[in-house]
């Protein structure tokens, strides 16, 4: 999300659930869509969730991996008779989410002070860097 997204997000009068899983999480609208329809049901495999969201195979595959990556679905195995395996698909909770924001929050919060506490050196590099730039140009 760009600065600018962020900073129309905090100017908003109400932020939706949307909004805030996009910022916090960085997550698209069609995981966003994925993840609402596992949530209150049993666990799905890959060609459920595929036909009930109207996306192929291999779309809803990437989907899911991305929503365990980013912890907001689960995976189970089950072991099939040949020797295979079937996985199945569940969203964490809300109340889980919310945990996982909340600490993505406090991540981005203590990285950005630490950034705040090396700003003027870092303004002062890329003075340098301005400086030495327009200096290459003019020559």
């Amino acid at each position: 999300m760009s600065l600018k997204d962020m900073q129309s997000l905090i100017n908003m009068p109400d932020i939706t659930a949307d909004a805030l899983l996009r910022c916090a999480l960085g997550i698209r609208g069609s995981e966003i869509e994925t993840y609402c329809m596992l949530l209150g049901e049993t666990p799905l495999n890959v060609q459920e969730v595929a036909q009930r969201i109207g996306k192929s195979r291999s779309n809803v595959q990437r989907l899911l991996q991305n929503l365990v990556e980013k912890g907001l679905a689960i995976r189970q195995e089950e072991l099939m008779g040949l020797g295979g395996y079937k996985y199945y698909y569940s969203a964490v909770s809300p109340e889980k989410m919310k945990e996982a924001i909340a600490d993505r929050l406090d991540e981005w919060y203590q990285r950005m002070l630490h950034e705040l506490e090396n700003l003027p050196q870092k303004i002062k590099e890329l003075r340098t860097k301005c400086i030495h730039n327009s200096t290459i140009r003019v020559q």
